[in-house]
């Protein structure tokens, strides 16, 4: 019996809260990009909590470990083919996002983007359309050799979905703000000095 597979079309059940909480859990200094996630997810038709189970695959939790740097809004790792190599920068997170969300639905479906998605993913073309409907499936077509790589996705999601939400979105929100306004400081004091 084959195994079941996890598409990459349809609606989301997790929340945006189990995302943040889990994200600040792994990095308390990451960007709030999670409600671009699930506004052009749902635009999309696509799973955005999966994508950003792979965001947090890609990126490191968003610590931007590797070839891609943070400031290129780079959030899959769209055109970093390693070796240093950073792949595609985007002007904006939501940007950066969007890219995100339409090179996985340009693996997932034949479709053409929604009425008033402007295509911003430079890659969404280079893509074999409708090739890949399943989270499993990107296994050596979004990472190559890519052996398990959208099982790790799947792996990621489940543990983002057993998150208990501790606290409500207001105090979330509220913290994840400051995070974001000490570290922006922070940039601003170290490129000053």
């Amino acid at each position: 019996m084959a195994a079941q597979k996890t598409p990459i079309m349809g609606i989301e059940t997790i929340t945006i809260e189990q995302c943040r909480q889990f994200l600040i859990k792994h990095n308390p200094y990451a960007p709030d990009i999670v409600p671009f996630y699930k506004r052009q997810g749902d635009r999309l038709g696509i799973r955005w909590g999966y994508a950003v189970a792979q965001m947090i695959k890609e990126t490191g939790c968003l610590k931007f470990s590797g070839d891609v740097k943070a400031e290129q809004n780079n959030f899959a790792g769209i055109g970093a083919v390693g070796g240093g190599s950073p792949g595609v920068s985007f002007s904006t997170q939501e940007e950066g996002v969007l890219a995100h969300l339409e090179h996985l639905f340009a693996y997932a479906s034949f479709k053409l983007l929604p009425i008033g998605i402007i295509k911003v993913d430079p890659r969404f073309d280079l893509v074999k359309r409708g090739s890949c409907p399943n989270w499993e499936d990107l296994n050596g077509h979004w990472a190559v050799p890519g052996n398990g790589y959208g099982e790790g996705v799947v792996e990621i999601y489940d543990e983002i979905a057993r998150e208990q939400i501790t606290s409500d979105s207001g105090e979330t929100s509220l913290l994840r703000k400051i995070f974001q306004l000490i570290g922006d400081s922070l940039t601003a004091v170290i490129a000053l000095s």
